[in-house]
This record gives structure tokens, C-alpha cells and sequence, in this order.
């Protein structure tokens, strides 16, 4: 069985030939929102992250939105193979009823985070002069941005029957905020719509980025009025950028996107809209790793984990589950690794991108 899937752009295919896949064709690394799905790409987080482009001589961007931005921000760290450790031996310890509610996962979340990123850490991420960490929330804007889950919820209903019919109408309720560690936001032209806020990063701020980037409405609490960006409510990045539907233009390398899937959902009111995943122009850069179908149907329950999980399973259920899925995933991280040294191999297995 093959665990991993390769899917390149045709410019991704093109400069992984002439050039071959190293760390440094790597210019940029993209995370998807999806909550304990990263659990599927632990084993592949450590090996990329960890081991291979430590090696990397000069800086990459790293772009997350959500649970994307939580592995970004690992990532960013100089030490990003203790990091991760460190990070899935706390998020084992989320119980059930630390989802009781909004306030509960808030606080429970926020807990993590202080375990894992110290403020030595925390200072480390957005000083690194080799990682320009970029997390991806939103600032929402009229009813989205109200107190009141009625008002809220109409808000958000709204704000889904506008983007069924134009995507671009989303900016009437929410404004792409990104807050970036290097001296600027990184690709910066290619996705200044929806009313970008651009907000330099303060390790003092680094949690509540991302909380806000993960906080997805009536099951976490929204971030109010962070550090260094306009006052307001901000929330789950994943509302515009759920697996990102962006043209990255790079002069040179590629962007590595470790993802949960073969396809890519714009943002998170487009999950149900098939017409509206990425393709052509959008992947032409990227080299997609993902798991493949036969892994997936190898797991218990034939499937990744899922937020689900958290409410459909009892904790002494979802443990073993998640931690069968994590001891699996090493597997991705070691057949990438054996790829990267057969070159040939590799080649062989890149799938083109969807046209």
C-alpha cells in the first residue's frame, strides 16, 4: 500500500525536475483549517518540519489558517521537532468536557498553548529570522461581529447565502486579517481582496492570533481587540481561508503543502459547493502531500479524525483512535523520505494537479 499521495502543478512538476526536490526549492508551506485532522500529518509534520527542511539555507513562509496556523506557528520555531512533540502530547490531554462549551474550549485551548509556548517561545517564533510565520484569521464585520448569538447567527447565514452566490461578497462580512512575524505578509499581492489587514506579529500576541485563527463560531469563543491590529471581534480564518484558494506567484521554488486531502476548498461556506475547489492556476505552484485513500480506509473507522470526535466519542474512545491515526502517520513522513532519495521514484509518482 501506498500511504502518500504527490500532486504537483505543472510549474511545481517542472522546477521539481530541473531542479530537484530539495529543502531549499521549498519558498513557502501552507496549513489548512480542520481541526484534530492534523492528526493524519503528525508523522509527516515531524519528518518535514523537524528533519528535513531544517536544512534549508534561506527563509520560507509559512502560512496557516486555524489548526493550520497552530502547526505554522510549531513550524516557525528553531526547535520545531520538540515543538510538535510538545504540542500532540498536550492536545491528547483535551477532554470531553473541556468542550462543554464555548468558554470551556477557550480556556482549555488557551491552556495548551501556554504549555507549549512559553513567552521564550512564543519570542523565538516571531524572531526567527528563517520563518516568517503568517496566521490567517478574520475580523468580521456587522452582525458577525455581534455579542448576540441571534444576531450573530443571522450574520452568519447571511454571510453564507452571499458567498453561495459570489464569493467575493464575503468581504461585506468578514476582512482577511493576517498576522505576519517577517517584515511583511508573505505573497502579499496575491491575495490582498476580501479588505486584508495586515498586523506585524508581537510574541505577546501570539496566542490570541491563534485562538482567534481557530475560533470557529458557537464553539469558541471570538478574540476581541489583539494586540497591534484595529480593535474589533476576530475569528476562525477558515470562514475565508479554509484550504486557501490563492495564486502564490513565487519567482523561484515551489509552496509544500502538507493537507488532509487531494482537493482544496476555498473557505468554509464553500464546503458543500463541488464547482468551487481549487484547480488549474490556483495548484500550479504547489506540491500537495496527502494521504491516500487506501491509508485513510486502513484507519479505525475508515476515516481521519474529525472534529466530531469531540462530542461523537467518549474520551476513553477517541484516544486509542487518534493515537492508532498518529502511529500510522510516521508512515507518510517515512515514505516522503525514502522519495526525497530516490529522485527517480519521486518523479514518477508526482500526480498532475487538477486542470
Amino acid at each position: 500500500m501506498q500511504a502518500l499521495r504527490l500532486i504537483a502543478g505543472n510549474t511545481a512538476r517542472k522546477r521539481i525536475e530541473e531542479q530537484g526536490l530539495t529543502p531549499d526549492l521549498v519558498r513557502m508551506v501552507v496549513g489548512a483549517s480542520g481541526g484534530p485532522k492534523w492528526l493524519c500529518l503528525r508523522g509527516l509534520d515531524q519528518f518535514v518540519f523537524g528533519e528535513w527542511l531544517a536544512h534549508a539555507k534561506g527563509p520560507i513562509d509559512l502560512v496557516g489558517s486555524s489548526i493550520g496556523a497552530w502547526r505554522m506557528a510549531c513550524a516557525a520555531h528553531p526547535d520545531a521537532g520538540r515543538i510538535f512533540r510538545e504540542f500532540e502530547e498536550n492536545y491528547f490531554q483535551f477532554r470531553k468536557e473541556d468542550g462543554s462549551t464555548p468558554e470551556a474550549v477557550s480556556s482549555s485551548s488557551y491552556a495548551i498553548l501556554e504549555r507549549v509556548l512559553s513567552p521564550e517561545a512564543c519570542e523565538a517564533i516571531v524572531s526567527n529570522p528563517k520563518r516568517n510565520l503568517n496566521i490567517v484569521a478574520v475580523r468580521c464585520l456587522g452582525a458577525t461581529a455581534s455579542q448576540s448569538r441571534f444576531w450573530e447567527g443571522a450574520g452568519l447565514l447571511a454571510a453564507a447565502a452571499a458567498n453561495a452566490m459570489h464569493r467575493p461578497l464575503l468581504g461585506n462580512f468578514f476582512q482577511r486579517a493576517v498576522f505576519h512575524s517577517g517584515p511583511s505578509v508573505a505573497q502579499s499581492d496575491a491575495w490582498a481582496d476580501f479588505g486584508r489587514i495586515d498586523v506585524p506579529l508581537q510574541a505577546g500576541a501570539l496566542h490570541d492570533a491563534l485562538m482567534a485563527s481557530g475560533s470557529i463560531p458557537f464553539v469558541i469563543k471570538a478574540v476581541k481587540d489583539i494586540m497591534g491590529a484595529p480593535e474589533g471581534i476576530y475569528r476562525d480564518g477558515g470562514v475565508i481561508d479554509y484550504h486557501f484558494e490563492v495564486p502564490w506567484a513565487l519567482d523561484e521554488g515551489i509552496v509544500l503543502y502538507p493537507h488532509f486531502y487531494g482537493h482544496l476548498v476555498p473557505g468554509w461556506f464553500d464546503k458543500p459547493l463541488q464547482k468551487r475547489r481549487a484547480r488549474g492556476a490556483i495548484l500550479d505552484q504547489q506540491l500537495i502531500l496527502t494521504p491516500s485513500d487506501e491509508f485513510v480506509a486502513s484507519l479505525p473507522y475508515g476515516k481521519i479524525p474529525d472534529r466530531k470526535n469531540f462530542t461523537d466519542l467518549e474520551d476513553h474512545e477517541r484516544w486509542p483512535y487518534w493515537r492508532h491515526v498518529v502511529d500510522a502517520s510516521y508512515r507518510l513522513g517515512d515514505e516522503f523520505q525514502a522519495l526525497l532519495e530516490n529522485p527517480d521514484k519521486l518523479l514518477s509518482r508526482l500526480e498532475p494537479a487538477p486542470e
